[in-house]
């Protein structure tokens, strides 16, 4: 009986500390319940042979209930990898250039990743090393990464990379225009889905 009398404060005591650890927040934390941000249709052309980079492409949906913000990229095949946008200058001539602060998606909205605009650039890769699939992890600001298998596409036979656009310029990236792809995507050009859970 006495046991029982000193156990019941114990016990009173221990589901006052539960429920003050599961009470309620709020509202400004994330959780599965916001959704996620996908990652679909991920591909990278393969490059010519001795091109010292490649491109990725794909399509980011953000399926949260906030803006996301598409940040950086990496993979296992470089280490040096950025995001990419294009620039049309005063005289119409396009050139790309590494996107600071990155590219901001709108809850419910989708980014596309494309030849001739927004891409993630492999820099210093060996092409030998660009073999299907190739791993890319997509990262963000507002959500966890994203790590897709991107399928490699086999660069049309008599083609360069960058037979549609000579005239684009990678500022500030060192490269050669053979290294990047720049051509037209078609419905075969698909790999991928991923996810943030």
């Amino acid at each position: 009986m006495i046991a029982r009398r000193l156990l019941a404060p114990l016990a009173l005591a221990s589901l006052a500390i539960a429920a003050v650890a599961c009470g309620s927040d709020d509202g400004g934390s994330s959780g599965a319940g916001d959704g996620s941000v996908t990652v679909s249709d991920v591909w990278i052309r393969e490059p010519a042979e001795g091109a010292p980079a490649a491109a990725a492409y794909g399509v980011i949906t953000n399926d949260t209930d906030h803006t996301v913000t598409f940040v950086g990229a990496s993979t296992p095949v470089t280490d040096n990898v950025q995001i990419h946008e294009t620039i049309t200058g005063d005289d119409g001539a396009m050139s790309m250039r590494e996107k600071e602060g990155g590219f901001p998606i709108e809850p419910g909205d989708s980014f596309t990743l494309e030849p001739g605009g927004p891409h993630v650039m492999l820099l210093d890769v060996d092409a030998a090393d660009i073999t299907d699939p190739v791993e890319v992890t997509f990262e963000f600001d507002g959500a966890d990464a994203v790590t897709a298998a991107a399928t490699v596409e086999p660069l049309p036979e008599g083609e360069s990379d960058m037979d549609d656009m000579d005239d684009m310029d990678h500022g500030g990236t060192d490269m050669d225009h053979g290294a990047t792809d720049m051509g037209d995507m078609d419905g075969d050009d698909m790999g991928s889905t991923a996810t943030t859970g």
